[in-house]
């Protein structure tokens, strides 16, 4: 087995606003080799070793560039008021190398809808929950005016919102990048510190690149189809190349029953994993975060997506989904793994708010997990390339032969490491406990 060298840096990532929480990173800045892991002041080496995961995951350990592999554990600690200090973890640099976020973008998108609602709320009244109707100008471009798994039977930014983080629907996702518009959503990322970004297009595969950078007009709407405010049209000219280095990826990429050459993401949505995780981060605990670096988000934008992130499917009752076809972990990679039925007693304990991302072998969780009865919380961010064949887009990935069972391994190694792991102020999760108490969600 190959064993790694290391050197641990803690730096201060963000300065802290007077009065609020802090973030500070510890980065593990060469690996692999190392000689000797009880010399290696890194916690999160200490949970991979004292676990036997480096040995079980021997392959991945031995080669973290074949497999695109980032972690990032967050450790957090309460003051006597209960403000969050955070202390990032990585076991590698942060990277820019290329690699497909999938739906770690819908995320981002969501904050920034619920965020530009408000700030229209302001002018006409109009809410996350208020009846639009979507047309079309542009090819490609389709129009919806009803829903029928909505309680009311209209579409809204709310339900489509709800159908991201609860299934990671690629049709709402596609209907919230149109609502937003990539000149928007690319601005405010930029404006937030995340200079990097850059999302481009829908998840629908009629839309080539050209078609992705015209998004539909939308109108909102009383009960009685008074019409409120009128979104037209819009498109954006700027350049929608993304600045990620190696963006080929794969020796192939399958289309049409034929396996063409390496495939080019330039044109693709890119956004570096740090900045995902920092994302959550800044979803999950605002006042740790500069103001400039944070969403526009009010209280209850936060309640609405806290209760939605840590959601099952099941859960939900408009939108509906059966336990049969959504599983329990369909969005739950970290810590459950391959379960795909979670009893109800470990719910109403555990609860992981995350965002995941799967495709052409990429698979990736951004997770806060709590657990009420130990007061333990942590965030954890895992990305891992797993195709071996190295060919895209045709569905040979080893996805539960070694990312999903590695996924959970290390989330309850972490689970467990939080759990014994002596705090000075035990976390005050109350805020939590009655976010998924069944109300007709």
């Amino acid at each position: 087995m190959k064993l790694w060298c290391a050197i641990v840096l803690v730096i201060a990532a963000l300065q802290p606003c007077t009065g609020q929480g802090n973030l500070i990173d510890s980065i593990n800045p060469s690996l692999p080799v190392y000689h000797d892991v009880k010399k290696v002041n890194s916690v999160l080496l200490e949970i991979i070793h004292s676990n036997s995961l480096d040995l079980k995951y021997h392959k991945v350990f031995e080669h973290p560039s074949k497999y695109h592999f980032q972690v990032i554990y967050t450790q957090i600690n309460r003051d006597s008021n209960n403000v969050a200090h955070l202390k990032r973890h990585y076991l590698y640099p942060p990277s820019t190398r290329y690699y497909y976020p999938a739906s770690l973008v819908k995320l981002p998108l969501v904050a920034l809808a619920l965020e530009k609602i408000d700030s229209l709320n302001k002018i006409y009244g109009i809410t996350k929950d208020t009846r639009l109707a979507v047309d079309s100008a542009y090819k490609c471009e389709t129009v919806e005016y009803r829903d029928t798994t909505a309680k009311n039977k209209y579409p809204s930014i709310a339900h489509f919102i709800k159908q991201m983080l609860l299934v990671s629907d690629n049709y709402a996702y596609s209907r919230i990048y149109e609502f937003l518009g990539p000149k928007y959503i690319n601005r405010r990322l930029h404006e937030m510190g995340y200079s990097d970004a850059m999302i481009n297009q829908r998840f629908n595969v009629h839309c080539d690149s050209t078609a992705n950078r015209h998004t539909n007009p939308f109108t909102f709407l009383t009960d009685d189809s008074a019409v409120l405010y009128k979104q037209p049209a819009d498109s954006n000219m700027a350049s929608i190349q993304n600045v990620a280095e190696h963006t080929i990826i794969g020796k192939g990429y399958r289309e049409d029953a034929k396996v063409k050459t390496a495939r080019d993401f330039r044109r693709n949505n890119y956004m570096p994993f740090k900045n995902e995780n920092d994302i959550l981060l800044s979803i999950i605990f605002p006042n740790s975060f500069p103001v400039k670096n944070r969403f526009r988000l009010t209280d209850g934008d936060y309640t609405f997506l806290y209760t939605y992130m840590g959601m099952l499917p099941r859960e939900s009752d408009y939108p509906h989904y059966d336990r049969k076809s959504y599983a329990d972990n369909l969005k739950k990679y970290i810590y459950y793994g391959m379960t795909d039925t979670i009893s109800d007693s470990a719910i109403g304990n555990i609860r992981s708010m995350n965002i995941v991302g799967r495709a052409y072998g990429f698979l990736a969780d951004c997770t806060y997990m709590i657990d009420t009865t130990t007061h333990s919380e942590f965030c954890l961010s895992v990305l891992m390339y797993l195709n071996e064949r190295n060919v895209l887009n045709d569905g040979k990935y080893e996805y539960k032969t070694i990312g999903l069972p590695f996924m959970s391994d290390l989330g309850h190694a972490v689970m467990e490491y939080e759990n014994k792991r002596k705090k000075k102020h035990p976390a005050d999760l109350n805020k939590f406990k009655n976010l998924w108490v069944k109300k007709n969600l």
